[in-house]
């Protein structure tokens, strides 16, 4: 646990990096900043499955960096000078996702006034990354399977095939396997996908590596700053806020944590980043408790336990943040009569366990 003193004078001391941050966890030049044993595995197996050239399937919450490893797997590939052609299938209009795709012939729809080849020809001898590949029609489905298993294309409009040959990582924020059961996603190309499988774990279950990126990214933005906006030194945080950091959820995962990062540096006055500057760059984020806790029915699902946990997880989180990290005041807000019955009730009731 990081400490979070104050000076009398009520000012916050700077964090120091060779006691809050990790001092073993590994950096990648890449962009892969991972401690937690997890990523350790997960990016071992991707690099071993990077030379193999086999179909990848990366699942994960938005934010948590599948673009990132996609773009590792093919920096590791024997296709690592060709291109990575990335696409963001749920940003494509359905009525275009197939001209966008595989191409189309001048003509073959209303709008196509030249010939033009799709992402799918352009990732030609190349890596083809398709975010978000969930959100494709049925339809595009059926035929993307095809171009999988045949290596060829046809563009719309066209009678005629084209061979390519590329390597395909898809992306997802949602569970595929679910997708499939419900009938909205095709099991024979989930399963031509999935020859390796990676699921990128969240930030809230990355400790060790949200330590790591902090200081990471505070070095990037504090880079980008001093050479883009004329800063003259180091912005710096304090004890404080590296602890409000460290007990936000990040349901954004690690595109929310680098940009509230980033607000906190650009907006904070002086050298070093407080906890306010932390509160305010978090937009004011609430933990909501649980509705109708008081009403709950007593079926095979409760537990006493269960309630009194996120009870005690609303509370402790809203007095540390109202304290701004300060243990000893967070201790008095929540009417406990010393710190040792604060430490008490959080190894009874551990929050963020889920």
């Amino acid at each position: 646990m990081i400490s979070s003193p104050v000076d009398a004078d009520g000012s916050e001391e700077i964090a120091s990096p060779d006691k809050d941050y990790p001092s073993d966890a590994e950096f990648s030049p890449r962009g892969l900043v991972f401690a937690n044993h997890t990523m350790k595995t997960l990016v071992q197996r991707a690099q071993h499955v990077a030379m193999l050239d086999l179909p990848v399937l990366i699942q994960g919450e938005s934010g948590t960096g599948k673009d990132v490893l996609a773009r590792v797997i093919h920096q590791a590939s024997r296709r690592h000078e060709q291109p990575f052609v990335c696409v963001n299938c749920g940003a494509i209009p359905e009525n275009l996702v197939e001209a966008e795709l595989f191409g189309h012939e001048k003509g073959a729809f209303t709008g196509a006034t030249s010939a033009r080849n799709g992402y799918i020809a352009e990732a030609d001898q190349g890596t083809l990354f398709l975010d978000e590949i969930g959100e494709l029609p049925l339809s595009t489905q059926v035929k993307l399977l095809r171009v999988i298993q045949e290596r060829e294309v046809t563009a719309v409009g066209s009678v005629h095939a084209r061979q390519v040959d590329f390597r395909i990582v898809a992306a997802t924020n949602r569970d595929l396997l679910q997708e499939v059961a419900h009938g909205r996603f095709r099991n024979d190309l989930f399963h031509r996908l999935a020859v390796a499988m990676f699921t990128i774990p969240p930030l809230r279950e990355r400790q060790e590596d949200l330590d790591e990126l902090i200081r990471v990214f505070l070095a990037r933005i504090n880079r980008y700053m001093i050479s883009h906006q004329g800063y003259e030194k180091k912005k710096k945080l304090s004890d404080n806020a590296f602890e409000l950091l460290r007990r936000h959820r990040w349901p954004g995962n690690i595109r929310e944590l680098y940009n509230t990062l980033l607000r906190a540096v650009l907006w904070s006055d002086g050298g070093v980043v407080k906890s306010k500057d932390i509160q305010e760059a978090l937009f004011g984020v609430q933990i909501v408790p649980p509705s109708s806790i008081l009403g709950r029915e007593f079926d095979r699902n409760f537990k006493l336990t269960d309630l009194l946990t996120q009870v005690a997880d609303y509370y402790f989180e809203k007095a540390l943040r109202e304290s701004g990290g300060n243990k000893s005041s967070a201790t008095r807000l929540l009417g406990l009569p010393n710190a040792t019955t604060f430490s008490n009730w959080k190894k009874k009731y551990p929050w963020r366990k889920t």
